[in-house]
């Protein structure tokens, strides 16, 4: 809620200019608003009923760059969403952007002697903003940092962790994590970027009965699901789902998002648990999972080899037969049979029944693949070897 001095600031500008007046934060979200004045768009009146501009409002306003404006400038319209120009007075205090102040204007007429006015509003706000911006982020940033301690490789700092967030998270709740990864982040689209992140975990949390721990920046972030009873994989895929959703409609084709999930665990204590597996899971689309939601307990193997740095993988990685084997199959017909016969731990059957063939057509090609290679298939180190080989050749893509 807005402090009764800001609200006053918003409501006495509104008056002077007979227009609408709004002040939101960094991302885009409502803080304080005046009256409706006749000069209301659809974007004020969601924001004025829902407490929300909507995902396509906020990627217009941070799209135009206000976040790293120097000084006041237009907004402009944007007929497909309802939305008319707006002036726009980043809130600044010793250089922190604290907020935005706009005023609606769909004539774009504003002139010298109003926009002093509202310059003149502009520095009084983001005093008062800089004052009540300390007294609630105080709490805010410290459940913050408490849940990165919790999900953090430092027992101490979990322990603690666990011991702040008691109070509001029983220690018998099922838990499940999602995290939220954005890509090809700009660095002029840092603001755009974490109110991505933001607004695509706060949809976590509407599923009744749930109760989200969130931390994010501009690379995404986390949601830690807290829960009375199990959720369902279908449930927390689709949760995961709308939430990338979310965060790419507001990042507006500026960045791309994914999303991992991790299996269910029971308590805070083991809330790093399912986060491990769901940061991993980011790092498999798109190469392993088209995503743009991937299931951590689905890994297998891969959930080792993608703790091994990506700079790691090149061509050393790889077997020298299955080098070998790459180069003489350019159509990876043999390849595809070599992985499904591994994959059917040499089950000559069941690997002809995967991949459609006779079984005389599957002898034959991994006698070619022996030819090719010179691999022995009988021997269970070099399965081994050309098992984990075409793992990384995935991974690789």
């Amino acid at each position: 809620m807005p402090s009764d001095r800001l609200q006053q600031l918003v409501d006495s500008l509104a008056e002077q200019l007979q227009r609408s007046v709004v002040v939101d934060d960094p991302e885009v979200r409502l803080v304080a608003t005046s009256r409706h004045f006749g000069d209301e768009d659809d974007v004020r009146v969601r924001a004025v009923l829902q407490r929300d501009a909507g995902s396509a409002a906020v990627a217009h306003v941070l799209g135009a760059g206000v976040a790293g404006w120097p000084r006041a400038g237009w907004i402009p319209a944007q007929p497909g969403i309802g939305m008319h120009p707006r002036w726009c007075v980043p809130l600044r205090w010793r250089g922190e952007l604290l907020g935005l102040l706009m005023v609606i204007d769909a004539r774009t007429a504003l002139g010298n002697a109003e926009t002093g006015l509202i310059d003149s509003a502009a520095q009084e706000l983001a005093a008062v903003l800089a004052a009540d911006r300390h007294a609630a982020d105080a709490a805010t940033r410290a459940r913050e940092v408490a849940v990165a301690a919790l999900l953090s490789t430092d027992p101490v700092g979990r322990g603690r962790a666990i011991a702040e967030l008691a109070g509001t998270v029983p220690a018998d709740r099922h838990v499940r994590a999602v995290v939220l990864a954005l890509r090809g982040v700009a660095a002029d689209d840092a603001e755009q970027a974490q109110a991505a992140a933001r607004r695509g975990l706060a949809t976590l949390g509407s599923r009744p009965g749930t109760t989200v721990l969130a931390t994010a920046g501009p690379a995404g972030g986390t949601g830690v699901l807290i829960t009375t009873g199990p959720l369902d994989d279908a449930v927390v895929a689709e949760l995961a789902a709308r939430a990338v959703a979310e965060a790419e409609a507001v990042a507006a084709g500026r960045f791309g998002c994914v999303a991992g999930t991790g299996p269910a665990v029971t308590g805070l204590a083991e809330a790093r648990t399912s986060y491990r597996f769901a940061e991993l899971a980011t790092r498999a689309a798109p190469r392993l999972a088209p995503g743009p939601v991937v299931d951590g307990t689905t890994l297998g193997v891969h959930a080792v080899l993608l703790r091994v740095p990506a700079d790691e993988w090149d061509a050393t990685a790889l077997p020298p037969e299955l080098v070998a084997l790459r180069a003489a199959d350019p159509q990876g017909r043999l390849t595809t049979t070599l992985a499904a016969w591994l994959d059917a731990g040499g089950n000559a059957p069941a690997a002809a029944d995967a991949l459609h063939v006779h079984r005389t057509t599957l002898h034959y090609r991994l006698d070619r693949v022996r030819e090719v290679t010179g691999a022995d298939l009988d021997d269970g180190a070099t399965r081994l070897r050309l098992h984990l080989g075409l793992a990384v050749a995935a991974l690789m893509g």
